[in-house]
């Protein structure tokens, strides 16, 4: 005869994710928190491991990555799919990522030929905790940059990736200069 376990289900509330947090059983994703934060410069981006699973396992990591620069000052691909989660922290600032829509290869070329149209690029002016937009899967070989405006802390989000993933840089700003519409000259 099996034996009967009786639970009350719980309700998530912060005090009890804390309390499994302190137990060893979870992480929780909190920007804000000193220990998630990267330790960035201010004009620099930067991403911390929090954790990475073994080469076996897959490899696979979590970082949280904290931007601190108001002019794009990086601008790459992956070799495979990055995850984006972005919670966003309370008193940080707001945050574009510049996505580019052509393959790595053509944007090579544009940069080389000097052919490069706004249209080619979205600048997306990110929203922070929202299930219908913060949650998403960067696609292997998107160029992809971001920056912090406004005040406040730097921005903090989070990504999944594997572990020693390649960051490989294009040099999209030696060539051409980025006017956000609507900003302050």
């Amino acid at each position: 005869m099996k034996s009967l376990l009786k639970l009350r289900p719980e309700k998530m509330t912060p005090e009890v994710m804390e309390k499994l947090e302190r137990r060893g059983a979870v992480i929780r994703l909190l920007p804000s928190r000193e220990e998630h934060r990267a330790g960035v410069a201010s004009g620099e981006g930067r991403g911390e491991k929090i954790y990475a699973a073994p080469a076996q396992e897959g490899g696979h990591m979590l970082a949280a990555v904290e931007i601190d620069n108001e002019k794009f000052s990086s601008f790459a691909t992956h070799q495979v799919n990055e995850e984006f989660i972005l919670l966003g922290g309370r008193n940080e600032r707001p945050m574009y990522l510049l996505v580019c829509l052509l393959p790595r290869e053509e944007l090579l070329e544009g940069l080389q030929k000097g052919t490069l149209r706004s249209e080619d690029f979205v600048l997306l002016d990110v929203v922070f905790n929202d299930p219908q937009v913060s949650f998403f899967v960067m696609k292997a070989g998107v160029p992809h940059g971001e920056c912090a405006y406004g005040r406040g802390r730097p921005a903090t989000f989070y990504v999944t990736e594997s572990e020693g993933l390649r960051l490989d840089k294009i040099d999209l700003y030696q060539k051409y200069d980025l006017q956000i519409l609507g900003e302050e000259q």
